[in-house]
């Protein structure tokens, strides 16, 4: 599932808005401080390069989701078909119990703030994974739900 040519459901979890507001603010403050104590062209220069490594940084966290033909890839991870047990779209209150203490501690997370108060759970049947579900955060959580049954019912055997 490197490409996106065969994937059924692709989600970027992009950063809420606070934070680039947060990290440019910052950039623009830095800039600034060198501008005014050292010279304006050395605050140009550091802004531009705080520019520069906010957008790289942003880039590298924003995780993707992709419900494919091989199985669930959530980052790095990927969950194959034939160990993809049950799944849960929550709401913000259900995902909200989900991350809290009352959710399994050997979930595989991936949550981003900023991303939306809804997730998905999805069982994992794979007696080797020491991860007994995963939680994803999604911004259309009955969404990707949907896309991973529909997709894994195709390909079940």
């Amino acid at each position: 599932m490197a490409d996106d040519e065969g994937a059924q459901y692709t989600e970027r979890l992009w950063p809420g808005p606070w934070l680039w507001v947060l990290s440019l603010g910052g950039v623009v403050s830095l800039a600034i401080a060198y501008a005014v104590a050292v010279s304006p062209l050395l605050g140009w220069l550091i802004g531009l390069t705080g520019l520069i490594l906010v957008v790289v940084w942003v880039l590298r966290i924003a995780a993707r989701i992709e419900v494919g033909p091989d199985g669930l890839r959530a980052g790095r991870a990927q969950l194959p078909w034939r160990f993809a047990g049950r799944v849960l779209a929550l709401d913000g209150a259900g995902a909200a119990q989900a991350r809290g203490p009352h959710g399994d501690p050997s979930a595989f997370l991936l949550l981003r703030p900023g991303v939306g108060p809804g997730a998905v759970v999805v069982e994992v049947t794979d007696p080797e994974d020491p991860h007994r579900t995963w939680l994803l955060a999604s911004r259309h959580p009955t969404r990707l739900a949907r896309a991973i049954e529909q997709t894994r019912g195709r390909l079940a055997p």
